[in-house]
Order: C-alpha cells, then structure tokens, then sequence
C-alpha cells in the first residue's frame, strides 16, 4: 500500500483515473493528508486501503471516507492482503533498538489484534498473501543499520502462525519482499534490485524458484495471478514512471500522473485497478 490525501468531495473520473477525497467519518470540514499508504485489499464488495493519516491508521473506503482504526498504535504497517475471512497487515513493532516482524488480523479492517509478532528479533515482514488454502507473509532480518540481511518467513495453518524455513529465496536476503501473491496452484512474490525486479514462485511457500524472466527498469509493488499470466504495477527504476504489464507480454504506462507511487493493484467489480499515491492523494487507474 502507499500513502495519500486530498480535498473533500466524491469521486472524478477523468481518462479512466479516479482521484479519491477523504473525508473523515463524523468530519467533513478541513482538508486531510494521507502521510503513507500501506496497501489496498477488497473487502466485502468493495476495494479499501489502510493509511496512516497524521500519526493514526485509517481504512479509506472506494469514495473517499476515511474510518478510525484501532490495534495499529505505534505500528509499522508495510502490507495488507484480504480474503473473504477478513484481512491481514505485516509490517512490525518498535521494540528499540530494534523492531519485531508483526502480523495483525481483521475481520473489518477497523478492529485489528496482533496475531504473530517475532519477539527478541530485529526482523520485519514486507509482504503477505492468501495462497493454497492457508496465508503466508514474508520479510526480511535486518542489520543494525535496518538493511535487510536475510529472508524470513511465516505461514497460518489451522489459524495458527509459526515460523518456516525458507529455500530458494537466497537471492532475496539483501533485497526485501515487496509484495506476495497467491492463488489454488501456489504462490509468486517480487523482490526489487538495482536492474529490475525478480519474481519467485513456490507450490508451498516453502520451496521457491527463480522466473526466469526478469522485468527490467521495474519496482514492481502490487501482483495479479490470473490464469493466462501475471499482471503486475510498477515504477520504473530509472525515471519512477507510472506502468503495468503482464509477464511475457510486454508493459505500457498508466493514466496517472508519473510521479505517482505504485500502492498496489487489486480485482473490483469494475475489473483490475491499480492504485497510486501523489501528493498525499490516492488515485486509482484501470490496468
């Protein structure tokens, strides 16, 4: 998810872009400024993102109202996914000098409760998905300077989370997971380097292996697995353009602005939408 803000009001729709107002549950008076955007999910039968607005996180709905949470104090919120059992965030806990790889769970995404925290660590998880019947969430050990130096990962089964070894995702351990999808035949996560991004697929969660193709000048923050490819959102690397594409079938830019950060993308009842930040303002685009 990324960040974002705007002035009061409903939606506008122009070329296909939609900029979202935010107006404050209870509060439809001064102009508000998303300072961070953790990610986007579909709740329900509509899409929602989870914000930090000042210092306090909120869920934004499709038009723009802006709802308290409450369990995210003091969190660091980097990922959300969602299925039809509720919604998940990762991101961790200060637990100076250090912080703590945190998941969180909601049924709303108003009312959160910790679930998984790796106490004593110096870790934080960056990505999380639903997969093969289970969900799983993946991040990274840090060094003293908060660099990544190491994968790690966690998986829910039978609603309990516990720590599992990783292989295949050696690549990974200085660059951390951006996001992480799944679906009935297994999971692809994305890690960005200095040329592109590489994508990483496993059965289990557990084994993973190298796409062989990689999607070069691309900071790829949001997936889509559909059955005839991968969709993906991006900024370039070189530039920070705003664009899409589908692995294997070339890329074209997005209708937004292209100083737009990528939030990630999800499926609606009006198709695929990706969204973006800019200026402290969240706006969505068809891909």
């Amino acid at each position: 998810m990324d960040d974002s803000a705007g002035q009061l009001g409903r939606r506008g729709f122009v070329l296909g872009v939609a900029g979202l107002a935010f107006t404050t549950v209870g509060t439809a008076t001064a102009q508000q400024t998303l300072s961070k955007a953790a990610g986007v999910a579909v709740l329900g039968q509509a899409a929602k993102a989870l914000c930090l607005l000042d210092t306090s996180w909120v869920l934004v709905d499709e038009d723009g109202t802006t709802y308290p949470t409450t369990g995210l104090e003091g969190a660091n919120v980097i990922d959300v996914a969602a299925d039809d059992r509720g919604v998940l965030a990762v991101g961790s806990r200060p637990a100076p000098p250090y912080t703590e790889a945190t998941i969180w769970q909601s049924a709303d995404g108003v009312a959160w409760r910790e679930v998984m925290r790796l106490t004593g660590t110096n870790t934080e998880f960056t990505g999380v998905g639903f997969g093969p019947g289970t969900a799983m969430a993946l991040g990274s050990a840090l060094s003293e300077e908060r660099a990544p130096k190491g994968t790690i990962a966690a998986r829910r089964w039978q609603r309990i989370w516990t720590e599992i070894p990783v292989t295949g995702l050696e690549q990974t351990a200085e660059q951390a997971i951006t996001t992480v999808s799944g679906n009935r035949s297994g999971w692809v996560a994305a890690a960005i380097t200095q040329e592109g991004t590489t994508l990483y697929r496993s059965p289990d969660g557990s084994a993973w292996s190298t796409e062989s193709t990689l999607l070069e000048d691309a900071a790829v923050q949001g997936l889509l697995l559909e059955p005839n490819g991968i969709r993906w959102v991006a900024n370039t690397i070189g530039g920070s353009a705003a664009i899409t594409g589908t692995v294997g079938a070339g890329r074209q830019p997005v209708s937004v602005r292209q100083d737009a950060h990528a939030v990630g993308a999800v499926w609606t009842r009006r198709g695929p939408l990706s969204y973006w930040l800019v200026d402290g303002r969240l706006v969505t685009a068809k891909i």
